[in-house]
């Protein structure tokens, strides 16, 4: 950065968000290292020695949430027996196999490290993002959204696991999640980790019931169906294209799994947007 640059930041900048990151869920391991932890010391660093005030985005992904479990079989019985993340917990033994999610964590602890050094710092950490609320515009390099590129498989094959009908998924919409951290940034605190993430989940079978209105029919299937349906598309090879979205949920029986020992919590961060009069009509 340009000498000049820096001192009329430094002047005229008394809060820096920081939602600089490589997002992508695949990549080389350096690059996510250099960008989302060295990156987010380089900002803290910056915030420290200037006074500034940060706001540090992160994903709800840190949680495991998104780490496969092939032990689980998800019914509403056992949902009760997963782990509780909520916005007091940091680590509670989850799985952090993913380079993007384990990148994520190493950038909050060096944050919450500030924190404790006495830097006024708020985590915030970002749920599913998808299309905007007001318009239901999607981001541009939608090929890169690994959420997207997974209901997109889904359609062109037209199929999938029948267990995922007993599932739920979180959508926050962009344009909501922008909002709740422009009220956070308002708002003088002591409290430092946010979950931007939609509470009310949406069922899969609801999903199912709107791609049929629209035209869309997705056959729910038995895991061995869906994995000779999956064996077929791979063996011919104009068409294996289809299924890169799922592609990483298989397992080596190709069988997908779906099924985490983690439930995300957002009641502290409901409450305090409650408070700061976030409300989903706008003003």
């Amino acid at each position: 950065m340009h000498h000049g640059n820096l001192k009329e930041i430094i002047k005229n900048t008394n809060v820096v968000i920081n939602s600089g990151a490589l997002v992508k869920h695949f990549g080389l391991k350096k690059d996510f290292e250099d960008i989302n932890v060295t990156g987010t010391k380089n900002v803290v660093d910056f915030c420290k020695k200037y006074g500034k005030r940060l706001l540090h985005i992160s994903t709800i992904s840190i949680s495991g949430n998104s780490e496969k479990d092939e032990s689980i079989v998800e019914t509403y019985e056992n949902r009760n027996n997963k782990k509780i993340f909520t916005e007091n917990n940091l680590y509670i033994n989850q799985s952090l196999q993913n380079i993007y999610a384990l990148t994520k964590f190493k950038a909050e602890v060096s944050v919450l490290e500030a924190i404790h050094d006495g830097l006024d710092a708020q985590i915030l950490r970002l749920g599913n993002i998808t299309s905007r609320y007001s318009d239901g515009a999607f981001q541009r390099n939608a090929e890169d959204n690994a959420f997207a590129k997974r209901v997109k498989s889904y359609i062109e094959i037209g199929a999938f696991p029948n267990y995922v009908l007993d599932h739920e998924i979180e959508l926050t919409p962009v344009d909501l999640a922008s909002d709740a951290i422009i009220k956070i940034l308002n708002h003088k605190s002591d409290c430092n980790m946010f979950h931007i993430m939609d509470t009310k989940l949406l069922a899969i079978k609801d999903l199912i019931e709107t791609t049929s209105a629209m035209g869309i029919s997705l056959t729910p299937v038995n895991d061995v169906l869906m994995s000779d349906i999956i064996t077929g598309i791979l063996a011919d090879a104009s068409r294996k294209g289809i299924v890169s979205g799922i592609i990483h949920d298989l397992n080596k029986d190709k069988k997908l799994v779906y099924t985490s020992k983690i439930r995300l919590n957002a009641k502290f961060t409901e409450n305090y947007l409650k408070k700061c009069r976030f409300s989903l009509e706008k003003n």
